[in-house]
């Protein structure tokens, strides 16, 4: 246990940093490999800010950097100034000052080009035209939805998935759906109208309901019955033992009630889009509840606790390993890698970890 604690904090830092780093050099990636298709030239590919520890340059003169201080990076496009895009000062040299030309203003375009020789202005980012600029700025976070699904259908084709049918095995004494009339057995076939097949769909439904009632159907005895539920606010423990506020209904699902999908090459994919749209739409919606002050932005996590989700991860199987016998080292491996990898698909589009114990 000591032992485990002194290694806690390092774990936790190293799976930040290899989480960050992922991420980051998917999303410059994105930048890089769409300017040269639209052939602008790239000056300098950088994992990470500060002094460079490591360095090379390809055939095509673009210098890669790995630096010292490994929160974030960059791709430097030619006649950048920095890392934001600012003009350098020779594009610059006509403007004034050093202010951007990623955007010029009315009439500058011409008098900032005469500055430039034709070959030059013809790889640079700033005179291409507006619809490029757009899509090599779009690329960066297209390529993170990518990665998000190539993970999402890698685990899907690799373990399948487990679901839960929405069948209620167990009510709470004094809880929301208790006081609804929601009875061990019945089926949840629909909430707000929605079709329900997996006890997930009610969980999102929960997470997402601010507090207001819910119109849920039930399958009960052959026929269908309707029941307002109004969703209560509680304190819970997520995955890893962290304490966290939810909306709940009460119920748990039956033990008995359990799938499980294997797919394909074609369905992992599929159902990895699924899964990425899923998180979007929860996040999306989750963000919208929070402008009009019907959830807490402190739920919100930033990199804080994606730094404490990545050290979790990591060491999850590793704390699991009490649930079955003597398992090897590899066995433990595989689950930690397993839940890192699921936790850098949700932290791709999803820094909040809106988590709902219905």
């Amino acid at each position: 246990m000591e032992l485990q604690s002194l290694l806690i904090f390092p774990i936790t830092i190293a799976a930040f940093l290899a989480l960050l780093t992922i991420i980051v050099f998917i999303h410059e990636y994105g930048h890089f490999s769409m300017a040269r298709l639209l052939g602008v030239r790239v000056d300098v590919f950088s994992i990470g800010f500060g002094k460079p520890i490591l360095r090379w340059v390809d055939r095509k003169g673009t210098e890669w950097r790995i630096a010292a201080l490994p929160l974030g990076g960059y791709v430097k496009f030619f006649g950048d100034l920095n890392a934001v895009s600012q003009a350098s000062p020779e594009v610059a040299a006509k403007t004034g000052g050093p202010a951007t030309t990623q955007f010029p203003k009315p009439g500058d375009t011409e008098e900032i080009a005469q500055g430039m020789t034709a070959e030059e202005r013809a790889v640079c980012f700033h005179f291409k035209p507006v619809w490029a600029r757009a899509a090599i700025v779009a690329a960066g976070p297209v390529a993170n939805f990518i990665l998000a699904v190539a993970i999402f259908a890698s685990l899907f084709a690799a373990f399948g998935r487990q679901y839960a049918e929405p069948v209620v095995g167990s009510v709470l004494e004094a809880s929301a759906a208790q006081e609804a009339g929601v009875l061990p057995g019945d089926r949840i076939v629909a909430v707000n109208g929605r079709s329900i097949d997996k006890f997930r769909q009610i969980q999102d439904a929960v997470s997402l309901s601010s507090g207001d009632a819910l119109e849920v159907t039930v399958l009960r005895g052959g026929g269908e019955v309707e029941l307002t539920i109004v969703p209560t606010r509680a304190e819970a423990e997520d995955r890893y033992g962290n304490l966290i506020e939810v909306w709940r209904l009460g119920i748990g699902g039956d033990p008995d009630a359990y799938g499980f999908e294997k797919y394909g090459f074609v369905g992992a994919i599929r159902e990895g889009v699924k899964e990425l749209w899923r998180v979007l739409s929860i996040t999306t919606r989750f963000l919208g509840k929070i402008i009009t002050g019907k959830e807490d932005a402190k739920q919100l996590g930033g990199p804080i606790k994606m730094a404490q989700y990545a050290g979790q991860s990591v060491m999850s199987g590793f704390n699991q390993a009490g649930n079955s016998e003597n398992p090897s080292f590899g066995t433990m491996l595989r689950a930690s890698m397993v839940d890192f990898i699921s936790l850098a698909a949700f932290v791709l589009r999803r820094l909040c970890r809106c988590q709902s114990v219905s």
